[in-house]
């Protein structure tokens, strides 16, 4: 199953983003011309329904504390640290969007494509996969020539978030 992973900006702008392929036997299975063309424009769409789960009312939280509002960025109180992950926010056509979203406002976005139409989410791998991508982009903020919301273009990073797809993803 084909996949497009996204890093976006806490300015909406895209930091990072790749496809990752599929083998089968020897042919790299990905999406086809024209939905590749169409994936940045998927993402995009899906980005007011990720704001709007970033601010929604946390069902966990408790009424009297932080004031009643309980927004997702609020919630850093609460004990279930899986509110990070928002699992599928969104779907096309056959594809499913699923998002992962930082206290800092980075969005981590990917389109799941399956060229038989039905597509099945392991959400436990997914999101291992945001999340262990979640530690090198905090690695790579840490580099001293690294300005926040810059592109990434470093050929390490990049071989690092494709291990980590190949050993999540591509089960």
């Amino acid at each position: 199953m084909p996949q497009y992973f996204v890093i976006i900006g806490s300015k909406d702008n895209p930091v990072y983003e790749a496809e990752f392929t599929t083998q089968q036997g020897q042919i790299q299975q990905g999406f086809p011309q024209n939905l590749k063309e169409l994936n940045p424009f998927i993402l995009h769409a899906s980005l007011d329904i990720i704001e709007d789960l970033q601010w929604k009312s946390n069902p966990n939280s408790q009424s009297g504390n932080l004031g009643g509002s309980g927004g997702f960025l609020r919630s850093r109180n609460v004990v279930n640290t899986d509110n990070c992950y928002l699992g599928k926010v969104d779907h096309f056509y056959g594809l499913v969007i699923t998002a992962y979203l930082t206290y800092s406002g980075m969005k981590l976005v990917m389109v799941h494509g399956n060229l038989t139409g039905d597509v099945q989410i392991d959400d436990n791998a997914v999101k291992a996969f945001y999340q262990e991508v979640h530690e090198l982009y905090i690695k790579t903020l840490m580099n001293p020539f690294y300005q926040i919301n810059d592109r990434i273009t470093s050929p390490a990073f990049d071989s690092r978030v494709r291990a980590l797809a190949r050993k999540y993803l591509n089960k």
